[in-house]
């Protein structure tokens, strides 16, 4: 049985995200980003160096600078102990200031490049188109419809709907079934079922499904007892031949 679904806006959060758990960050704007709880995570500013760290809570990081490359590595000083948001303040070589929300789950390590402020890229190997505003409305808009559609069977869609019923390898310990596909002029949703196969809890954080040409993910319920089953959102850029 699905969980209700969260607000899927929250995917956007994520957006530009890549494979690698590497994340878009916005400088001098307020961003949340899941981070690893147990194993050391990278923070860097594009084009800049980090001088300075300011953690809202004293104490509950443990980081060590690379005054060399200007980037920052940290854990969270207890791990059992990490919960809820960790607020931090980064200051870099142009004397800008950066706020950022971390979130901690148990996770693989992430790697966060926070665009700096002022211009420059979000991504090299992004399109120019997915880091203007209608855009990320078209990305929005497109996981709100997925999600109305999965709570209301009889809800009115623009994008065209096609049932896929796939299964999708993924891990030893779950079940992955791409059940719709989107189609929405230059976007792509698509709609999954995950299932935990495995015996033990599965805890589920949207960089582990990531790969190249995705742009938000939103999964309906990050936490799994054995076969319990969650909703997944994905939206994506459409290939040449879709």
């Amino acid at each position: 049985m699905f969980a209700k679904p969260r607000k899927c806006w929250t995917a956007l959060a994520l957006l530009l995200a890549a494979a690698s758990n590497t994340f878009a960050g916005t400088g001098a704007a307020l961003s949340e980003y899941n981070v690893s709880a147990t194993e050391q995570n990278r923070l860097a500013i594009d084009g800049r160096k980090i001088t300075q760290i300011i953690p809202k809570q004293k104490g509950a990081l443990t980081y060590v600078k690379d005054l060399a490359n200007g980037v920052l590595y940290f854990t969270f000083a207890d791990p059992d102990a990490a919960q809820g948001t960790e607020s931090l303040f980064v200051v870099d070589d142009h004397n800008d200031t950066y706020q950022l929300l971390l979130q901690p789950r148990r996770m693989p390590s992430a790697n966060i490049v926070v665009p700096a402020v002022g211009g420059g890229e979000v991504r090299r190997n992004q399109p120019i188109s997915a880091r203007t505003s209608s855009y990320q409305s078209a990305i929005k808009s497109l996981l709100e419809e997925m999600v109305a559609a999965h709570d209301d069977q009889d809800a009115q869609s623009s994008a065209a709907v096609t049932p896929v019923n796939q299964m999708v390898p993924l891990w030893q310990e779950a079940q992955l079934t791409l059940e719709l596909r989107y189609t929405e002029d230059d976007l792509v949703g698509e709609q999954y079922r995950l299932t935990n196969v495995s015996t033990g809890d599965m805890v589920i954080a949207e960089q582990e499904l990531y790969r190249k040409g995705v742009l938000a993910i939103v999964i309906d319920q990050q936490t799994l007892a054995p076969g319990d089953s969650t909703a997944v959102y994905v939206v994506r850029g459409r290939t040449d031949h879709e």
